[in-house]
C-alpha cells in the first residue's frame, strides 16, 4: 500500500503508471478480502474503506480479467471521497450488467451509497432480478436514493425465502424509517434467535445486527422483549442488543439485563452501565460496587464510568473501594480521577428512600422465549463438570469463541483455547470448525457451558522444573512482539518472556530485529511455575543473528 505513497511521478504526466498502481493494490485487496481467514477478511474490508481511491485511476480495474478485482474495484469507488466524473458513472452502469452477479451487486451498491439518480431506473429493474445478491443490492441502493415507494414493497421483502434479500430491506426499513416494516423485522430477529436456539448451519448474526438497528431508528419498542433475550443469551450480539434498548429509552429491561454486570466484556459492561444508569435503577447497586472491586486497573475508562455513577447516585457504601483506587492504584489519571469522586461523596448527603426514583417493574418476556429457556434447561442438565463435548464453533470474538452444544452455547475463553500464548481467538478458531472439548463449569443463570479446549491435552507446565533450569541455553522460536520485550516459545504450550532490559540496544524496532517465527537462543534468568512465567535473557552474538534469519 505504500507503492503508491512514495510515488513521486506527476499525475498528469503519468496517468497510466498511477492506475496501474492502483490496480496492483486493488488487486491485493481481493485476494485478501476472499481469503479464508477470518481476521485477514476483516482487515481487508477496513482497509478497503479507508483507500479512498481516484475514481479515474480505478476505473482500469473495473474491465479487469479477474471478476474479484472488478468486484473490488467498485466497492473501492463507492467509499471514495472524491467526486464521479460522466465516465465513471457509464462504466459502473455497464458493469450491472457484468456476467458475475456479486460484480453487478456491487457496482449497485456503489451507485447508491454515491445516490447517482440517473441510474435509479436501471436500478429499479433489478428488484426482479432472478440473482438474490443483485435484488438486495438494489433495495438498499433505492432506499439510499430515497425511492419512496419502496416503502410499501419493504414486508414482501422481508418474508423472502432468501436471508440477503431480508437482510437488506431490514437496511431500507432503516434508512427509509417505514413503520410498516415493523412487523417483518420483528419476525426476522425472532426467526435468527431460533436459528441460534436449533444451531442452524447459518447463523444470521447480520441479519439480527442489521434488524436490531432499523427497529431502534423506527422507535420500535415492541422488540424489547427480544432484545432482552438476545442480550441475556446470546454471546457476540449482546452489546449491541443493550444498547438498542437504550436507543429505545428502554427503562423496563433494567431489572433483566443487571445480571449482565457479571460478564468480563468492557463494550458490554459499558453499555450495561450506561442503560442501568439511564433507568436510574438503584438496586443493581451491589453489582457495580463488586465490578468495581474486581476490575483490573488497566480497565481504566470501566472503572471511571462505574465510579461516576456511583457518585451520582451518592453511595457512601462505595467510598472505601473509591478511596482505596484514590490512595493504591498505579494509574495517576485513576487516582486522580477516584480521590475526586472521593471528596464528592464525602460531604454528599444520600437520598431518603421517600425520593428514590420507582424501580422499573420486571419485563415479561414473550411465551417462544420461555419455550426456547426450558429446552435449554432440558440439554443443560444433561452436562456435568467433568464432561467432554463435542460441538461447532458458531462464533469467534478476540477474547473467545462460541461453541454450539447442540442448543446450548459454550464458551471457550482465548486463554482456555491453547496452552501457548494466544493474543486473539480469530487467529486459532474459526465458524463451523468442530471441536472437543472439557466443561470447566455450567452456569445455569446466564445459560452457558464453560469449556476448556487445552484440558484435554498434558499441561507442559507441570514438569517443566524437571526439563529446564536457572542459566541453563536454551533455543526457541519468537511466537510474539510487546512493547516490553520478545516471546518465546521454548517448548510447544511453554513462553518465556525476554524483557526490553534483557535484550541488547539497538535502534532497529523489535519486530524488525526479531520477526515471530525466527529462532533465537537466551539463556534462563528465572523459572516461576506456579505464574507460568520464564525470564530470558537475549544474546548481542545471537540477536543479529536471530534479525536476519
Amino acid at each position: 500500500m505504500s507503492d503508491l505513497d512514495d510515488y513521486e511521478g506527476d499525475p498528469e504526466l503519468d496517468r497510466e503508471r498511477l492506475s496501474e498502481l492502483v490496480t496492483d493494490q486493488l488487486e491485493e485487496l481481493a485476494r485478501a478480502i476472499h481469503s479464508r481467514d477470518q481476521l485477514v477478511r476483516a482487515r481487508a474490508a477496513s482497509r478497503l474503506v479507508r483507500l479512498d481511491v481516484d475514481p479515474e485511476l480505478a476505473l482500469p480495474a473495473l474491465n479487469h480479467r479477474r471478476a474479484i478485482v472488478r468486484e473490488v474495484a467498485a466497492e473501492a469507488i463507492g467509499y471514495s471521497s472524491k467526486p464521479l466524473n460522466a465516465t465513471v458513472i457509464d462504466a459502473l452502469l455497464a458493469a450491472i450488467d457484468d456476467p458475475k452477479p456479486f460484480v453487478a451487486a456491487a457496482a449497485i451498491r456503489t451507485l447508491g451509497r454515491r445516490q447517482i439518480s440517473v441510474a435509479r431506473a436501471q436500478i429499479s429493474a433489478c428488484l426482479d432480478d432472478p440473482e438474490p445478491p443483485i435484488v438486495a443490492a438494489a433495495i438498499v441502493a433505492l432506499a439510499r436514493l430515497g425511492d419512496t415507494t419502496l416503502a410499501v414493497a419493504l414486508p414482501n421483502f422481508l418474508n423472502s425465502p432468501h436471508l440477503t434479500i431480508r437482510i437488506a430491506a431490514a437496511e431500507a426499513a432503516g434508512i427509509l424509517h417505514a413503520p410498516a416494516a415493523v412487523p417483518g423485522l420483528l419476525c426476522l430477529l425472532e426467526d435468527c434467535i431460533t436459528a441460534w436456539h436449533d444451531a442452524q448451519p447459518r447463523i444470521p448474526s447480520r441479519a439480527a445486527s442489521v434488524a436490531m438497528q432499523a427497529l431502534a431508528r423506527l422507535r420500535a419498542r415492541t422488540a424489547v422483549p427480544l432484545l432482552v433475550e438476545i442480550a441475556r443469551y446470546i454471546v457476540g450480539l449482546r452489546t449491541l442488543a443493550v444498547r438498542t434498548l437504550i436507543q429505545l429509552q428502554a427503562v423496563e429491561a433494567a431489572p433483566a439485563i443487571a445480571p449482565l454486570l457479571n460478564e468480563d466484556g468492557s463494550h458490554l459492561l459499558h453499555e450495561v452501565i450506561r442503560l442501568l444508569h439511564m433507568a436510574n435503577y438503584r438496586a443493581a447497586l451491589p453489582e457495580l460496587r463488586a465490578l468495581l472491586q474486581r476490575s483490573a486497573s488497566n480497565r481504566r475508562s470501566l472503572l471511571m464510568k462505574v465510579m461516576q455513577v456511583l457518585t451520582e447516585w451518592h453511595d457512601r457504601e462505595s467510598l472505601p473501594l473509591i478511596a482505596q483506587i484514590a490512595e493504591s492504584d498505579p494509574s495517576a489519571e485513576l487516582r486522580s480521577y477516584a480521590a475526586h469522586c472521593a471528596a464528592t461523596l464525602a460531604v454528599c448527603t444520600p437520598p431518603s428512600p421517600a425520593h428514590d426514583t420507582e424501580l422499573p417493574q420486571e419485563l415479561t418476556l414473550p411465551p417462544s422465549c420461555h419455550e426456547r429457556l426450558q429446552q435449554r434447561r432440558q440439554r443443560m442438565a444433561s452436562f456435568t463438570a467433568t464432561s467432554v463435548v463435542e460441538g461447532v464453533v458458531l462464533r469467534v470474538l478476540s477474547y473467545g469463541a462460541v461453541i454450539d452444544l447442540g442448543g446450548v452455547e459454550g464458551f471457550v475463553h482465548v486463554r482456555d483455547i491453547d496452552w501457548g500464548w494466544i493474543s486473539d481467538a480469530r487467529t486459532a478458531l474459526h465458524p463451523g470448525q468442530t471441536v472437543r472439548a472439557a466443561v470447566t463449569g455450567i452456569d445455569e443463570t446466564r445459560m452457558r457451558v464453560n469449556l476448556s479446549i487445552r484440558r484435554l491435552t498434558p499441561d507442559p507446565w507441570s514438569h517443566i522444573t524437571q526439563q529446564l533450569a536457572v542459566g541453563m541455553h536454551i533455543n526457541g522460536t519468537v511466537s510474539g512482539i510487546t512493547g516490553f520485550g520478545v516471546f518465546i516459545e521454548v517448548f510447544p504450550g511453554v513462553q518465556g518472556l525476554a524483557h526490553t532490559s534483557q535484550i541488547p540496544p539497538d535502534p532497529r524496532p523489535l519486530r524488525e530485529r526479531f520477526p515471530l517465527g525466527c529462532r533465537v537462543s537466551a539463556t534462563i534468568l528465572n523459572i516461576d511455575p506456579d505464574r507460568r512465567r520464564i525470564a530470558l535473557r537475549l544474546h548481542e552474538g545471537l540477536q543479529q543473528k536471530a534479525a536476519h534469519q
